[in-house]
């Protein structure tokens, strides 16, 4: 049948839309706050590094490897992991700097894994090297999501029709 697109099975659709929402919704997607020291995004970006790692990977396990939004699945894959595999390190430092027990997962030990002010971000010892790394990382995702909108048929951030 000329002219007849199939769609992508049901199951690697969700998988990409919960990917666009993922990216759509963690730190490294969105803008700094305008009053916001920038610094302290990469914080932000440290603490949401490890859940979107996660989506990635599960993205790119459930798709059929011949998608045309795999090599750049792969390039963000591979971006985010470089955030993600600092992450430990970021939780470590949060937790020392704040006195939270490192088994805590209520809502104001989280907020102060990922909400800290930019000196405190600057002074991690990993800082330059996780600041080196959010832009690309960035990049790789803003491709990524532009790529999975065309993909889904829908863009979830409303920045431009699908």
């Amino acid at each position: 049948m000329l002219g007849w697109k199939r769609k992508p099975p049901k199951n690697e659709r969700q998988l990409a839309w919960r990917v666009q929402f993922s990216i759509a919704t963690r730190t490294p997607f969105l803008a700094p706050a305008n009053n916001a020291d920038p610094d302290s995004h990469v914080g932000a970006v440290m603490y949401d590094s490890g859940p979107l790692a996660d989506a990635l990977q599960e993205l790119a396990h459930g798709v059929d490897p011949n998608r045309p939004f795999v090599v750049t699945l792969v390039e963000a894959e591979r971006e985010v992991i470089k955030l993600a595999d600092m992450r430990p390190s970021w939780i470590d430092y949060c937790n020392e700097r704040s006195g939270l027990d490192p088994s805590a997962i209520d809502p104001n030990s989280e907020m102060s894994r990922q909400y800290v002010n930019g000196p405190a971000v600057r002074a991690w010892p990993r800082f330059n090297e996780a600041q080196a790394v959010v832009g690309p990382a960035t990049e790789a995702l803003r491709k990524l999501q532009t790529e999975l909108a065309s993909f889904c048929g829908s863009d979830i951030t409303g920045s431009r029709a699908a």
